[in-house]
C-alpha cells in the first residue's frame, strides 16, 4: 500500500518529482517497519515497561543480578531504555541486515553509494532497477544512497533521526528535502494517523475478529497532495521556524471534501478495534499474564541467552556491532543486539518452560505456577471496571495505579475489620497486594480529546481541478469546520480496570470490588458497609465458558471476627445492578 499511494503521486501529480526510487524506499519503509516487534507483539513492550518499572522500584533486585552478571563476564549488564519503542529496534534491524551483505550508511558520504565494510553486494549494483528514461518516474541515479537508507529509516520512526541511528540528535529530515516532507506521512503520518500501517491492520483485524470492515480504499484511491496549514508546526521540522513560511504552509496528503464522513468512519474504526480486539478483558488478562511469565522469568534467568558474539556459525555482523561485548544476555535486554534479537519469538515460553522443569529448586515455583496456569487456560481475569467521567471517580486518574490499589486494599480492609482476611470454604484467605492489577485504561480516536478529522486537509470539487498546477500553484486543502452527523461528542474514553491473578479468588475480589465500587460512589463519602448477604454475576454470557470458572454450588465466604455469612453465587445479578442494590441498602 505505501508503494500504491507512492505511485499515485508520481504518476498522478508528476510535479512533485516522486521517482522509482521513492517509490521502492517507501515501500521498504512498509516491510521493514515492524522489524523490531519482539515475541507477542506489543505484549513483549508491556514487558520492557513492566520490567524497567521493577528494576527501578526494586533496584536491590536489580543490583543482586547485576553483581552476578558482572561475577560472570566482568561487566555490567546493560541498563533498560524508560522510553522503549520498537521502532527503534526495527532501525537496528536495518542496519544489521545492510552489514550482514557488507555494506553501510556513511554519514560523511550520504549522496554516494553505501560504505563498503565486507564482502557481500558491490555498493555499485546495490540499486533500483530503473525503467526507461522516456518514462515517468524514471529515476537518474539508481544506485542506493545512505541518504536512501536514512529516508527509509526516518520514514519509519516517523521523525528525524537521534543516537545511535545518527552521528548526533537531527533536527530536521535529511532523507529527502522539504519539498518532499509529504512522503514521510505515508507509513506514520505526524499530522492526523491516517497512513498506509494503519489502513492496513485496522482492515485486517476487523475482518479476522468482525468478519466484515467498511471499504478503506478511499484512502489510497482518493490521496492527493496539496497545500495545507500544518496541523502541529512541531512536528514538521522542515517548517519549524522558518522565516520565510510563518504560517507553516506546506504540501500535505488531502482529500476531497466528500470523504470527511469516510475519514470519520476510519477513525471510529481504530476506537472499536481497540475497545473490543487489543483491549478487550481477555486479550489485556492474557497479556498481564504473559508478561508476569517473562518478569518471572527473566529474574531468575539473567544470562539466558546466547549472543553468539564469538560463534563461527552465527550470522556475521561486521563494524556496527564489533564492539559488542555481551556473551549472553537475560530476556529483557535480547532486543539490544541483532543476532539474538532474530532467536526471540514465541517459543521463548517453550525455553523457560523447559528450563524451570529441569531444575526443581523452591525459588522457580512461582514461575512454574504461572507455567502451568496458561496451560491450563487458567488466565487472569477482569473484575471490575470503573468509567471515568463526570463523577468523583475522577479523582482516581489522576493516582498511579499503584496508589489506586492501596486505596482498594485500604477498603477492603476497613471492611473486614482491618484485616483482609476471609474464609472459602473453610479454608482461611488473605487478599494480598499481589492478588490485583489496577489498569488504567484510555480509549480515544488517535488524537486524544482531539477530533483526528479535524486535523486533516480537505479540497473542495472546484480546488482539485488546480491539482495538476505547477506546485507553488497547487490548491490550499482546508480544515472542515461543518462535521459530520456521526460525530462523537467525546473523542476520550478513559476506565480504570481491575484484574484478579488468582483464579481461587475472583469471586472473593469480586466482592471487595463492588463494596468499594459503592463506597466512591457514596455521594457523602461515607464508607459504605458490605451487605450481609448477596450474590455476584458474571457480566455477560460469553463467562460462562471460562476455563477458570468454579462450580456451580455456592461458595460460603465467612469474615473471622464476624460470624455473619457472605455467600457468593453467580449469573445472579450483574455487577451493576449489585452495586445499585448494595447501595439503596446501604
Amino acid at each position: 500500500m505505501a508503494g500504491r499511494l507512492c505511485t499515485r503521486f508520481m504518476t498522478e501529480q508528476p510535479q512533485l518529482g516522486v521517482t522509482a526510487k521513492d517509490v521502492l524506499c517507501l515501500r521498504m519503509a512498509g516491510l521493514c517497519h515492524d522489524l523490531g516487534h519482539g515475541p507477542f507483539s506489543h505484549a513483549f513492550e508491556a514487558f520492557l515497561h513492566a520490567a524497567y518499572k521493577s528494576e527501578k522500584e526494586h533496584p536491590e533486585l536489580y543490583e543482586e543480578r547485576n553483581t552476578k552478571f558482572k561475577e560472570e563476564y566482568g561487566i555490567d549488564m546493560p541498563k533498560l531504555d524508560a522510553n522503549y519503542e520498537h521502532e527503534n529496534t526495527s532501525l537496528m534491524m536495518i542496519d544489521a541486515a545492510l552489514s550482514s551483505i557488507g555494506l553501510e550508511i556513511d554519514w560523511d558520504n550520504l549522496d554516494k553509494p553505501l560504505k563498503q565494510i565486507g564482502s557481500g553486494i558491490d555498493r555499485e549494483k546495490f540499486g533500483v532497477d530503473v525503467a526507461p528514461k522516456n518514462n515517468r518516474g524514471s529515476d537518474n541515479d539508481p544506485i542506493f544512497t545512505g541518504r536512501d537508507w536514512v529516508f527509509i529509516k526516518e520514514c519509519i520512526l516517523g521523525k528525524p533521526l537521534d543516537k545511535p541511528h545518527a552521528p548526533e540528535k537531527q533536527t530536521y529530515f535529511n532523507g529527502r528535502d522539504k519539498k518532499k516532507e509529504f512522503l514521510f506521512d505515508i507509513v506514520s503520518n505526524r499530522h492526523n494517523g491516517l497512513d498506509v500501517d494503519k489502513i492496513d491492520y485496522f482492515h485486517r483485524d476487523s475482518m479476522a475478529a468482525f468478519g466484515s470492515c467498511p471499504w478503506t480504499t478511499w484512502a489510497i484511491r482518493e490521496a492527493v497532495v496539496a497545500r495545507g496549514e500544518c496541523t502541529d508546526p512541531k512536528k514538521s521540522s522542515q517548517f519549524k521556524n522558518d522565516p520565510e513560511n510563518p504560517i507553516a504552509d506546506h504540501l500535505m496528503i488531502c482529500y476531497p471534501k466528500k470523504h470527511v464522513n469516510s475519514a470519520m468512519t476510519f477513525f471510529s474504526i481504530r476506537m472499536a478495534n481497540h475497545e473490543k480486539v487489543y483491549t478487550h478483558k481477555k486479550t489485556k488478562a492474557a497479556e498481564l499474564q504473559m508478561v508476569d511469565v517473562l518478569l518471572e522469568a527473566d529474574k531468575h534467568y539473567s544470562m539466558m541467552l546466547t549472543t553468539q558474539v564469538d560463534d563461527d556459525y552465527g550470522m556475521k555482523l561486521p563494524t556496527n556491532f564489533d564492539e559488542f561485548q555481551y556473551k549472553r544476555l537475560p530476556i529483557s535486554r535480547a532486543f539490544m543486539y541483532p543476532r539474538l534479537f532474530l532467536r526471540l519469538d514465541d517459543t521463548i515460553v517453550s525455553l523457560i518452560e523447559n528450563k524451570a522443569i529441569e531444575n526443581p529448586v523452591p525459588q522457580l515455583d512461582p514461575l512454574r505456577q504461572l507455567l502451568n496456569e496458561r496451560r491450563a487456560h487458567k488466565v487472569y481475569k477482569r473484575v471490575g471496571e470503573v468509567e471515568v467521567g463526570p463523577t468523583s471517580s475522577d479523582r482516581f486518574w489522576n493516582m498511579s495505579e499503584a496508589e489506586i490499589k492501596d486505596n482498594f486494599m485500604r477498603d477492603a480492609e476497613y471492611h473486614n475489620h482491618r484485616q483482609a482476611v476471609y474464609k472459602i470454604d473453610d479454608k482461611k484467605v488473605i487478599l494480598e497486594p499481589d492478588d490485583i492489577i489496577v489498569e488504567k485504561r484510555e480509549l480515544h480516536y488517535g488524537r486524544k480529546e482531539k477530533n483526528p478529522v479535524s486535523d486533516m486537509r480537505f479540497l473542495s470539487k472546484s480546488d482539485q481541478a488546480n491539482l495538476s498546477n505547477k506546485v507553488q500553484g497547487l490548491p490550499l486543502a482546508v480544515e472542515v469546520v461543518d462535521l459530520p452527523m456521526n460525530t462523537p461528542r467525546s473523542f476520550v474514553r478513559r476506565t480504570i480496570r481491575f484484574f484478579c491473578r488468582s483464579w481461587r479468588k475472583v469471586e472473593l475480589v469480586t466482592h471487595c470490588f463492588n463494596s468499594w465500587k459503592c463506597h466512591i460512589e457514596d455521594g457523602a463519602g461515607q464508607t459504605a458497609e458490605p451487605s450481609t448477604q448477596f450474590q455476584i454475576a458474571e457480566e455477560d454470557e460469553e463467562e460462562e465458558d471460562d476455563d477458570h470458572t468454579q462450580s456451580e454450588s455456592q461458595h460460603l465466604c465467612t469474615q473471622p471476627d464476624d460470624n455473619r455469612p457472605i455467600s457468593i453465587k453467580k449469573r445472579k445479578y450483574s455487577a451493576e445492578t449489585l452495586s445499585q442494590k448494595l447501595f439503596e441498602e446501604i
